[in-house]
């Protein structure tokens, strides 16, 4: 979620910063008739959804608090469905200002939603359109753990894979995560740590495998918490997929480029980027005997919960994309 937090600090701060100077008003070099600026997301885990509209204006003034007359609403392409947003004025941190519109709405699964934004005063319509990605599905594989003895004690290693099927471009982030019970507390305490170990992502078969080290985990986990003082409830794993059109220049979303004019930019007639996103999360467990191999206090009587041969369906812990409304 780190480019969301990018995107909302845009947000935020990038109207003050371009117009602080030495004088209060300039004039813009370049006359255009696009009248917008629009930034969003569209949140597949979410059920209300928000756009900024900014106005563009012939003279830009720090003080100048403009009124935005104008209509929004997003058409779903593919049904039809069409929702009227309102406008909201909202107070950044910063004190600057902006009127963001927000409607109920939850996207669905590769439908395609067009924002729309007009104004009384032209015909000019400012819009953009963006495709939510597919609904992924994913298999845990049972974990493979080993002790044996070697020269210098025990050799402990501990394996499992792992496969999202219907991804269609490599997650922005990747996050796994443990869940531990501790002792004497109801509470569950949640590790969560980047994946940076190699993937494997396969564009025919819309899949991304990992190999998972859970001895390597294991390692980390005990760098940094009191593993003796818990018991291991379960694992999992969230990935954050974006829409095509936060595909950055040249793969990265390196500021320097980002902040170039018309650079991820999807808005007809206006400036900005609508995007979509979704984040997505699996759990499940691994068998007391493993947990014990590798040295956890298990949580007593979990069981690996595989319903066939090797592997199992693993279930989304969120469910976002219900039909009902």
């Amino acid at each position: 979620m780190r480019f969301l937090k990018y995107i909302l600090l845009v947000l935020t701060v990038s109207s003050p910063l371009l117009l602080a100077g030495c004088e209060d008003s300039v004039s813009p070099i370049l006359e255009s008739d696009r009248r917008f600026t629009l930034w969003g997301t569209l949140d597949m885990n979410r059920t209300e959804q928000f756009v900024r509209v900014i106005p563009i204006r012939p003279i830009l003034n720090r003080t100048s608090r403009s009124e935005v007359n104008v209509d929004v609403k997003s058409i779903d392409l593919d049904t039809g469905e069409t929702i009227q947003w309102e406008d909201s004025v909202v107070t950044f941190s910063d004190g600057n200002i902006g009127h963001v519109f927000h409607a109920h709405l939850r996207i669905r699964p590769t439908h395609t939603y067009r924002i729309e934004v007009r104004s009384p005063d032209s015909e000019l319509v400012t819009s953009a359109e963006t495709t939510i990605p597919r609904l992924p599905s994913a298999e845990v594989f049972e974990e493979v753990v080993t002790k044996a003895i070697s020269p210098i004690g025990f050799n402990i290693t501990g394996s499992q894979e792992l496969v999202w099927h219907d991804v269609d471009s490599l997650p922005y982030e990747i996050e796994q995560w443990y869940r531990f019970l501790e002792f004497g507390d109801l509470g569950f305490l949640d590790f969560r740590m980047p994946y940076v170990a190699p993937n494997q992502f396969s564009e025919s078969q819309h899949s991304l495998s990992f190999r998972l080290d859970l001895k390597r985990d294991r390692d980390t986990l005990n760098a940094h918490l009191a593993l003796s003082q818990l018991r291991l409830v379960g694992l999992g794993m969230t990935i954050t997929i974006l829409d095509e059109g936060f595909v950055p220049p040249g793969g990265e979303f390196d500021p320097e480029i980002l902040v170039q004019p018309g650079t991820l930019s999807n808005v007809e007639n206006g400036f900005g980027l609508i995007g979509s996103i979704g984040s997505f999360s699996i759990e499940w467990v691994i068998k007391d005997s493993s947990a014990t191999t590798l040295r956890y206090v298990p949580l007593s009587g979990a069981s690996s919960g595989l319903s066939g041969p090797g592997k199992r369906i693993a279930s989304l812990r969120d469910r976002p994309w219900s039909e009902e409304r």
